[in-house]
């Protein structure tokens, strides 16, 4: 056979890139060995070094299965290939310098309102948005792909025009339109007009329930209302809605009845008052651990396998292994379509639930080799793989001697399978009865185990039993012979420690003696174990000793052992009762009292001994328990204790009174109103509890018997409304109740100076003996002026408006004024289409701008309004017309629709039409259409610790609301004229 080892060969690993015209990364040194030898080299650490930097493995064919390949003639190099990972850069991932306009693109609805004038609502702007995803080379950091828009289209929700009293609109719904990234935007504008024609006629509404998802399709039919105009609406969602839910949909907008409002049927034929709910479909997580209907559990759930196949051992072919992986992934699911998401919000990768099969080693079966030792450690893969195992049957080892000749008492056996590696056979043993042969050692390395082989046999042992009853002159008795003792020995107890105590046992046993070698075989074909002549040493009760404890109250029973055994008991002198005072010092002139032994167990003390009496003291416990029988035990002694209460009740001298009683306050400080500022509200409330003390000593007893927790006589305290003062207004309607603390709480509510009107002239100029009247605030809520505002009159000027409407009390408002000569030239240019007329009929100047038309003509309104929330008009009588003189009273009541917005929770504040049964009429000065307003607010109940709150409110505060009852008429008769 050839010698390998003087043949030298060499080898190179190279790293390419398969993206780039297999340009080389890196490389390994020039690898140099013996032909046959293992390559001392890994690729693991480069390899990880070049996916740090991006790229991703394709194939290692140097170490593919974890085990470096050996030196050949054949192979002078290893190519180990890579490709650019790539990335997908989101939204939510910004990277390589982009920027989020790069990804997304917003768009936007647009319903612009126009035409109800100060009743006209704000625009309603709707949002939709489009993302991508891009795709860069994680190696150059270079944009490679996209994979376009999430959303090739998106549709915008519909919009129902909202109802406005008195108001028709043109278009009941806008929008809806579907749009692209290119091109985003939608704009709309409903126009509103005045209703002339108001309906006695029974209304119509519609709601619709539109799918976003879809393009606003109709995801139920549209439910038709009817009822009289004026009426509430009487339909709720919430059972549609519910039904929805279950079916995957969530709301995106309730246009009918959110947050529990109301609607009211319109008093128009026009048009059909129509409200949309507009819904999306909801996305929800499918996974192992939250299964939908309709989803296949293949889609999220799958087993890879790697099955490990063995042949060629017959009947003792192992079973074939199969290793098996979970893998994972979460989905993203329509859940009302059931449709499968890609990308969606919970969408992942599919995940093993291990990233490696475990390696396995080949079975040994006897008679039998594998030229694989194991299946090594594999990263998992979605792909079933198949590994095959072939075993091949050992060959025969012939006996010969010496001389090369057939031994034939020897029979012929085969190789030995090695018992921990399948790919290793070993030399039998071949041996007779008394007589072993040793095979001559060969190079198992060099020979095909498959194969016979000749292998010469030398005599190497002839093996006779020894014992007591068949010794051997070569053979030591103590080989097969033995005595052993037990002994207890006793001590701690001076010289009534007891004597030792003794026992011993014989042992024997069979030994193998090889007559070749001169040996005694440890493990010899005649070889027995030792045995005894007893099994046990006898248990050993330890003595008794008076004043004294043992440590072991018995030595047990033990086995016998070949070697000696030895065990001491120790005793201890026993503990004591110690009396002690409260301070934990001996009380004199007691003596301790030892424990007592117990008879029938050396190692304890009677478990209890009675506490003595001690005059003068009282003893904390009659008894005690001994736990350690040499450890005193010290009782303590007290005096009998004198407990009293401690409160506010019953002081004590040595304690606190902070301890026991805490009174604290609430003030609220207002600022900023100068000298009409409002004095400090204080509210006061007292925490207190009583306290255990041991008179004795004068120390509190902490949970004693007369000791409660803090409580305090009120829970809260009240919530305070800021009061109204004239030219300012505050920053909080009212100070919230506050929970009573254990400390106080102070409050500031500031006040800021009102805004003031500013009359101009048509050039924008200040008019010079103008007054700046400042705005009225508001005598239901000190935070607000009142919204509308009457522009001052000015000698030979009129205002364009007679009043205005404030937005920002802060702020001062510009009113135009024009003089009658400017007036004039306005009339004679037909830009005011009005008369002029003067105001005492007999003078020429022309002081009013009067209305237009019938002079025998004349318009009201009566409006509803809740201050409870911002004054919101809430219902409305529609424009009343008649001639001057006629009774307003006789065309409309407000009895009706006061009663209805009562049942709905209402309670009226003021009536500014017909309180009482007052009667109205049109007037011949009116110039504008007459308004009359009645305010309502929600009802508030008030239980009955309010009531008593109410009850014992001070004088001062009295005086203060006396004050704002001023404040409020001279402010009502700005709202309401009928008042004196």
């Amino acid at each position: 056979m050839d010698n390998l080892s003087e043949k030298i060969a060499s080898v190179v690993v190279r790293y390419t890139d398969l993206d780039n015209n297999l340009a080389e990364l890196s490389t390994s040194e020039n690898l140099t060995g013996n032909i046959g030898d293992k390559i001392n080299y890994s690729t693991a650490d480069e390899i990880k070094n070049l996916i740090n930097q991006g790229y991703v493995l394709i194939n290692d064919p140097f170490d593919s299965k974890g085990k470096a390949p050996v030196f050949s003639e054949d192979q002078d190099s290893y190519m180990v290939t890579f490709k650019h990972g790539r990335e997908q850069v989101t939204v939510d991932n910004l990277k390589y310098g982009c920027k989020l306009e790069d990804l997304q693109v917003k768009g936007t609805q647009t319903v612009h309102y126009v035409g109800a004038g100060s009743r006209t609502p704000r625009d309603e702007v709707s949002t939709i948005t489009f993302n991508r995803i891009l795709i860069y080379d994680r190696v150059t950091g270079k944009k490679i792909g996209s994979k376009g828009w999430e959303k090739v289209e998106q549709s915008f929700p519909v919009v129902a025009a909202p109802s406005i009293l008195g108001y028709v609109p043109d278009q009941t719904l806008v929008g809806g339109k579907s749009v692209t990234a290119d091109d985003p935007n939608r704009e709309y504008t409903v126009t509103y007009k005045v209703n002339e024609h108001i309906s006695n006629k029974e209304q119509k509404a519609e709601i619709k329930y539109l799918d976003l998802d879809s393009n606003n399709e109709e995801i139920v039919e549209s439910k038709l209302l009817t009822g009289a105009p004026n009426t509430k609406i009487d339909y709720s969602t919430i059972n549609q809605l519910k039904e929805l839910d279950t079916k995957g949909y969530e709301v995106v907008n309730n246009g009918f009845d959110a947050n529990g409002d109301i609607q009211f049927f319109d008093t128009s034929d026009e048009y059909v008052q129509t409200f949309i709910v507009t819904l999306k479909h909801k996305h929800v997580l499918v996974n192992k651990e939250n299964p939908l209907s309709g989803i296949d559990e293949a889609e999220y759930h799958k087993l890879s396998k790697r099955i490990i196949s063995y042949n060629g051992a017959d009947e003792k072919t192992p079973e074939e292994v199969v290793q098996q992986v979970s893998w994972n992934r979460n989905l993203t699911v329509d859940a009302a379509t059931r449709r499968i998401i890609s990308n969606g919000k919970y969408t992942t990768e599919w995940k093993p639930e291990q990233e490696t099969y475990s390696a396995v080693s080949i079975p040994v079966v006897s008679g039998y080799h594998t030229y694989v030792k194991e299946i090594p450690e594999e990263k998992v893969r979605l792909a079933n793989v198949t590994e095959k195992i072939r075993y091949v049957k050992n060959g025969y080892v012939i006996p010969i001697d010496e001389k090369g000749e057939r031994i034939n008492v020897l029979p012929k056996l085969r190789f030995t399978s090695d018992k921990n590696d399948p790919t290793l056979v070993s030399l039998p043993q071949n041996n007779l009865k008394n007589e072993e042969y040793e095979p001559e050692a060969i190079n198992l390395a060099e020979i095909d185990p498959a194969k016979d082989i000749e292998v010469r046999y030398l005599l190497k042992h002839k093996y006779v039993v020894v014992n007591k009853d068949n010794s051997h002159l070569d053979v030591n008795p103590g080989s097969y012979r033995r005595t052993a003792t037990a002994l207890v020995r006793y001590e701690g107890a001076g010289d009534k420690n007891p004597n030792d105590d003794i026992q011993t046992v014989q042992w024997n046993r069979n030994i193998t003696y090889d007559e070749v070698t001169k040996e005694i075989l440890e493990d010899g074909k005649y070889t027995t174990e030792w045995k005894a002549d007893k099994d046990y040493f006898e248990a050993v009760d330890t003595p008794v000793i008076s004043g004294f404890t043992a440590d072991i109250g018995v030595v047990a029973k033990h086995d016998v052992t070949q070697s000696d055994l030895f065990a001491t008991v120790t005793y201890r002198k026993n503990g004591a009762i110690i009396p002690v005072d409260e301070e934990g010092e001996e009380i004199p002139q007691v003596k301790p009292i030892p424990f007592l032994n117990d008879l029938t167990d050396p190692t304890r003390v009677l478990a209890t001994e009675e506490v003595p009496e001690i005059k003068g003291y009282r003893r904390t416990q009659e008894t005690v328990l001994i736990k350690d029988p040499t450890a005193d035990i010290k009782v303590k002694y007290i005096l009998k204790p004198h407990y009293i209460p401690v409160d506010s009740e019953h002081p004590y001298r040595t304690v606190k009174p902070n301890n026991y009683s805490i009174p604290v306050k609430e003030i609220i400080h207002y600022v900023g109103a100068s000298d009409k500022t409002p004095a400090d509200r204080i509210q006061g409330a007292c925490w207190s509890r009583s306290l255990t003390v041991d008179d004795n000593n004068g120390k509190v007893i902490k949970d004693g018997k007369y000791t409660t927790d803090w409580s305090v006589d009120k829970k809260e305290y009240s919530a305070i409304k800021t009061p109204v003062v004239d030219g300012y207004h505050a920053d909080q309607y009212q100070v919230k109740e506050h929970d009573v603390e254990r400390e106080n709480i102070d409050v500031v509510v500031k006040y800021h100076k009102n805004g003031q009107i500013i009359p101009v002239n048509s050039k924008g100029e200040k008019i010079n003996h103008a007054t700046h009247p400042v705005y009225i605030t508001d005598p239901t809520d000190a935070t607000k002026v009142l919204i509308e505002q009457p522009a001052p009159r000015i000698l030979d000027y009129m205002p364009r408006n007679s009043s205005i409407i404030v937005k920002d009390p802060n702020r001062d408002t510009k009113v135009i004024y024009y003089t009658f000569d400017e007036i004039k030239e306005l009339i004679a240019d037909k830009k005011l289409k009005t008369k002029v007329e003067s105001v005492d009929g007999n003078s020429t100047l022309p002081n009013v701008i009067s209305l237009p038309g019938d002079d025998n003509k004349r318009k009201a309104i009566v409006t509803f309004v809740d201050l409870s929330n911002n004054a919101v008009q809430i219902a409305s009588s529609n424009v009343l017309s008649g001639k001057i003189g006629d009774k307003i009273t006789d065309l409309y009541s407000t009895a009706k629709q006061i009663k209805e917005l009562e049942e709905a929770g209402y309670e009226v504040v003021y009536n500014g039409f017909d309180p009482k049964g007052a009667t109205k009429y049109f007037e011949k000065d009116q110039r504008t259409v007459a308004t009359f307003t009645v305010a309502l607010e929600k009802t508030k109940k008030v239980d009955s610790n309010e009531e008593n709150k109410l009850e014992t409110t001070s004088k001062k505060e009295t005086i203060e609301v006396d004050g704002q009852n001023e404040q409020d008429h001279k402010v009502l008769k700005h709202i309401f004229p009928w008042m004196k």
